[in-house]
């Protein structure tokens, strides 16, 4: 589902559209995936905006990517 985040910004060629409309329809775990995305991007932006601060964000940006990292070693066949 990695154009999952171009199809909830509408940013999708029809192509791609059309399979994930597909793939949506099939798999409930990436439905579900999408529903949670849409309603979490939903409350964003009906909330105010608010910034926050430097070393939050940054630290924020820090976990977000050690999660990401920690996913992608877990995905990795092992070698022998």
């Amino acid at each position: 589902m990695a154009e999952l985040a171009g199809y909830l910004d509408d940013q999708v060629v029809a192509e791609i559209r059309r399979e994930l409309e597909i793939h949506l329809a099939e798999c409930q775990t990436c439905r579900v995936l999408y529903d949670s995305s849409r309603k979490t991007l939903q409350i964003a932006t009906d909330s105010r905006s608010f910034e926050l601060p430097g070393r939050v964000s940054q630290q924020l940006v820090k976990k977000i990517m050690a999660r990401v990292r920690a996913g992608e070693k877990r995905k990795r066949p092992k070698r022998s």
